[in-house]
């Protein structure tokens, strides 16, 4: 597996947990919690996934065939 798609199962694995517990803990009924999971995950996703990427552990490079 590349460093790119080893990052983003990270990123959405620690995005998911992060976002269910703090979905759980603030959303009141079934849409806030689902809405504020999505949120938090989506955010901690990315904030993983910039980190590193500041870090220099991954490089993101564009190409038509997707490598």
């Amino acid at each position: 597996m590349s460093e790119a798609k080893t990052l983003a199962v990270i990123a959405g694995g620690v995005g998911g947990s992060v976002g269910a517990f703090v979905g759980v803990a603030v959303g009141e009924g079934t849409l806030g919690v689902t809405l504020t999971t999505l949120v938090v995950a989506v955010l901690v996703g990315a904030a993983v996934i910039a980190s590193a990427v500041i870090a220099g552990d991954v490089e993101f490079f564009a190409s038509a065939d997707g490598e």
